[in-house]
């Protein structure tokens, strides 16, 4: 039960810093009703409909973001001792990961939910079905797993705010636009297509759009090897952090 109780903290993390945590439900939805419904009437012969193939993309922004999440709770946690504390009082490295996937994964469905919503209203019945919702949210919840690992690692081993705001800053656009999320990128120039191969949200986002049993496979294995790297690093970073 340890892991439940501390992630009744994080979500009381959501309402105390809710002005902070509103733009992450904002920000999909602005791209939505902005951006992709203004790419729409340039991109209806995308397969499957523009609709569904936006919504698919913001899905895997979503997870994405929740990497950043995940590296700034870590690193609070750690600056402030709320892991030593919870590591003193009986709790474990795998129970304190196993908390902020929770956080993650919750707020993530809350913003699916959102999202689909908005993606009803914008582009009708075709942006998405039932079953389309649910395979995209078990996929999306794995691929939430393994950013929010990545995230969980970069906080347990970088104790500069400076850095790990350098490192946002200079991944997140190049990652986000040299991806297939809201167009796509087979006709791009050799450069977009050159970066668009060594991105990870070009993969991810077909494993959302593929409905094959292999795509599920590659999610489960992004997810586990990601957790167990936030694990190791978790287990060996100082418990409280030199950050001040």
């Amino acid at each position: 039960m340890r892991p439940l109780i501390l992630a009744k903290y994080h979500f009381a993390s959501l309402w105390n810093w809710r002005t902070s945590y509103l733009g992450r439900f904002i920000e999909p939805v602005a791209y939505l009703l902005f951006l992709a419904s203004a790419l729409g009437s340039h991109l209806q012969e995308v397969a499957g409909g523009y609709g569904r193939f936006v919504l698919t993309g913001l899905v895997c922004l979503l997870s994405f973001r929740s990497a950043t999440s995940s590296m700034s709770d870590v690193s609070n946690d750690r600056k402030w001792g709320v892991f030593a504390i919870y590591c003193m009082t009986g709790g474990g490295v795998l129970g304190y990961l196993v908390s902020v996937v929770l956080f993650a994964a919750a707020v993530f469905l809350g913003q699916l939910v959102l999202l689909v919503s908005c993606g009803l209203l914008v582009f009708g019945e075709a942006a998405s079905s039932i079953d389309h919702v649910l395979r995209t949210a078990g996929i999306g919840l794995l691929l939430v797993a393994g950013w929010t690992g990545i995230g969980a690692a970069v906080g347990a081993s970088v104790q500069s705010y400076s850095t790990r705001d350098l490192l946002v800053t200079v991944t997140a656009l190049p990652v986000i636009l040299a991806a297939p999320l809201f167009y796509p990128i087979d006709d791009s120039s050799g450069f977009v297509r050159h970066i668009a191969a060594v991105n990870p949200l070009t993969y991810q986002v077909d494993w959302l759009r593929d409905s094959s049993a292999s795509a599920i496979t590659y999610s489960v294995l992004w997810a586990a090897g990601s957790l167990l790297l936030a694990f190791f690093m978790l287990r060996g970073a100082e418990r409280v952090s030199a950050e001040r």
